[in-house]
């Protein structure tokens, strides 16, 4: 869902698209696509997808995941390309929001929703990614330095502050569960401090950022395309493999994390690229490492209080049932899949 309100309405962006690109609009069809506001734009020419980046992005970035993308189009990985500009540009400046305009791949996208049949699909295309991103220079993000600085009590001291606010809300009918939430993240940050040493001899790969059910275009029940580098970095690969199983759709109620099945997800990526036996057995502990130090959606329910604050709680208090899921199975995750090694 976009977060922000999106800068067009259909006589504006007429006047973009054909003052920037030389393309007479016909109709526009706003698409319901992760956070940015996203548009299929009908026009004489063609059919594009037109992304409002949120205002928080710098042209520097989404110029960086042009190059990116004609990258790995070059390396024929599917992507949807960008459009250039009249003046050769990748991407503009509009009302304070980055737009660029790419092509548009018909065929079906999903949010938290991912068909269970195509998960294989996606493992697949994750490998082939990291593959064909192996030697592509991004910065690292969650690095081993990264989270040695993390200070254990200031992540407890930014859930001490939203307990105290949450003291505003004793008749909201969410006061409960998100007390019962943050008290629980309040105690798994104290022992967190263990799990900073799996961040040690762990692979590191340029990757996708946000690779999710939603950036993933079907099509006759197979990935088609992937989508939306806007996030792109060097990361752990366990961190990127064990979040798009999680938000592709596989534990739609936040409790029912199945070990045997990601099993087979990790199976199916390494047919593609290698994960080392420290690869396995970290996974399960860096994924919940970033998961319990995060408050997305509390923050934005209590103190900030934005438009679509009611969804970004639920979103909120999935994650945090995903995060006690794989608290208390972490051990049993990371031996079962450090059995793929040893049968590879």
């Amino acid at each position: 869902m976009s977060i922000e309100k999106s800068v067009f309405d259909k006589k504006t962006m007429q006047t973009v698209l054909l003052d920037k690109y030389g393309l007479h609009l016909k109709e526009m069809i706003h698409l319901s696509l992760g956070t940015a506001n996203c548009y299929k734009v009908c026009c004489d020419e063609d059919d594009f997808f037109l992304k409002e980046y949120q205002s928080k992005f710098e042209i520097e970035k989404i110029q960086k995941e042009a190059n990116l993308v004609k990258y790995l189009a070059e390396r024929d990985f599917p992507v949807a390309r960008f459009i250039m500009t009249k003046e050769d540009e990748s991407c503009f400046l509009y009302e304070g929001h980055v737009i660029g305009v790419q092509e548009y791949l018909e065929g079906e996208s999903y949010l938290n929703d991912l068909p269970h049949y195509l998960l294989k699909d996606s493992a697949k295309y994750l490998g082939l990614l990291h593959l064909a991103l192996k030697d592509y220079p991004l910065e690292t993000e969650l690095g081993e330095k990264w989270a040695r600085s993390i200070s254990v009590q200031s992540v407890i001291d930014k859930y001490g502050r939203l307990l105290k606010a949450l003291e505003d809300y004793k008749e909201d009918a969410n006061y409960a569960r998100i007390k019962d939430d943050l008290e629980f993240k309040i105690e798994l940050f104290g022992h967190i401090e263990e799990m900073k040493e799996y961040f040690k001899g762990i692979t590191y790969t340029s990757s996708h950022g946000d690779y999710t059910a939603c950036q993933l275009i079907c099509d006759d029940e197979k990935v088609k395309a992937v989508i939306d580098f806007s996030s792109a970095a060097k990361l752990p690969a366990v961190w990127e493999i064990m979040r798009s199983y999680i938000q592709s759709g596989a534990c739609p109620s936040g409790q029912s994390f199945d070990i045997d099945d990601f099993s087979l997800y990790v199976e199916e990526y390494m047919n593609y690229f290698p994960l080392s036996q420290r690869d396995l057995e970290a996974m399960p502990y860096v994924y919940l490492f970033q998961l319990s130090r995060s408050a997305y959606g509390y923050e934005e329910y209590l103190i900030d209080k934005t438009e679509n604050r009611d969804a970004l709680l639920q979103f909120a208090i999935w994650r945090t049932e995903i995060c006690k899921e794989i608290y208390n199975k972490a051990d049993n995750i990371s031996k079962k899949l450090m059995q793929l090694s040893k049968s590879a």
